[in-house]
């Protein structure tokens, strides 16, 4: 992954953010085609690809999109 996306780890968290976003927004936007693709890739039903497996994916991916500019890898400093 470091290979495939050297800039992934430097980047800023709004950043990161708005990319889970784009890609939610793309799933969305092309979600009866993944479906087909899922479909005849996993041998699973059109409809639960399309209205089980991506609107999860989607959500995911939404979810994780809000926590990306809110954990930075900061730790608060203790004494002891």
């Amino acid at each position: 992954a470091l290979k495939a996306f050297p800039s992934w780890s430097t980047s800023s968290g709004p950043y990161r953010r708005d990319l889970l976003l784009k890609l939610a927004d793309l799933m969305e936007e092309n979600k009866e085609r993944l479906a087909e693709v899922e479909a005849l890739d996993n041998g699973k039903p059109y409809q639960v690809a399309l209205n089980i497996d991506l609107v999860l994916a989607i959500k995911c991916y939404r979810y994780y999109a809000g926590w990306a500019d809110k954990l930075m890898g900061e730790t608060m400093p203790i004494e002891g």
